[in-house]
């Protein structure tokens, strides 16, 4: 799937769990599991409810085998929530810029950057 992000979450140092690792792969199976909750109805809000993230949490184990917990997947909700929030803004309020999809970045004129760096 792509070149292979690897970040760490810090949250849980002290708690006795692993720090959650993820890739690109973990993320996209994340993501897949979270779309089948949503579709099964598992989420009334914006977050799942008790049955929604007791599978988010199955599923997740079953697939990757990382035992990651429903605080450490729900950081990640929150903040893939977080970057498609900024990444939609970007690309539907902004004027003057697109998406390369081979390179999965922005693509702006040099002239839009320079007035985002100088704000």
């Amino acid at each position: 799937m792509g070149k292979k992000n690897t970040v760490s979450i810090t949250e849980n140092e002290g708690s006795g769990k692993p720090k959650a690792t993820w890739n690109d792969d973990l993320i996209a199976i994340f993501c897949e599991i979270c779309v089948k909750e949503v579709a099964k109805g598992n989420r009334p809000g914006t977050h799942f409810d008790k049955i929604g993230w007791v599978n988010v949490v199955n599923v997740f184990k079953e697939i990757t085998r990382k035992d990651y917990d429903k605080k450490q997947l729900k950081n990640k909700w929150d903040s893939l929530k977080n970057d498609w929030k900024l990444w939609s803004s970007l690309m539907y309020k902004e004027t003057g810029i697109g998406w390369d999809p081979s390179k999965k970045t922005v693509d702006a004129p040099p002239e839009w950057w320079q007035s985002k760096i100088e704000v």
